[in-house]
């Protein structure tokens, strides 16, 4: 005959862990039915498994698409970097050749856009987008 294993300490074990043994084992007759009851507690605990390596899948799967998203942003933003270098530049170039004229209503203009991008990738840094 198969050897009887104790339970352990009802304080060691979760609330749901304690209801459901409540509910299957309450009277003598459900002792007799603890076969079944394990291969049931069994079944479902490999159901819970399976459905983790499912959501760990998800997971992984999720995270690399946000990773590539983040590299793209970063990528993005190196270019509009780039794209107001080579502006800055041209500002400079222009305004050497000219007499000065329109430069005064350009350089505003430019110095709040070069903020409002310093801004995003400040913001973005402090998000982990980048």
């Amino acid at each position: 005959m198969d050897s009887l294993q104790s339970l352990p300490p009802l304080s060691t074990l979760s609330t749901s862990v304690s209801s459901a043994l409540n509910a299957k084992l309450g009277t003598n007759h459900d002792l007799t039915q603890a076969p079944s009851i394990v291969a049931e507690f069994l079944t479902q605990c490999d159901d819970l498994e399976r459905n983790l390596v499912h959501l760990n899948r998800t997971l992984e799967s999720n995270l690399a698409s946000y990773a590539s998203f983040s590299n793209r942003i970063g990528h993005l933003f190196g270019i509009v970097n780039s794209k107001l270098t080579d502006l800055g530049s041209s500002v400079c170039l222009r305004s050497s050749v000219s007499d000065g004229e329109g430069l005064g209503e350009e350089l505003p203009s430019l110095a709040k856009e070069v903020a409002r991008v310093e801004a995003v990738r400040a913001y973005a840094a402090a998000i982990g987008i980048c």
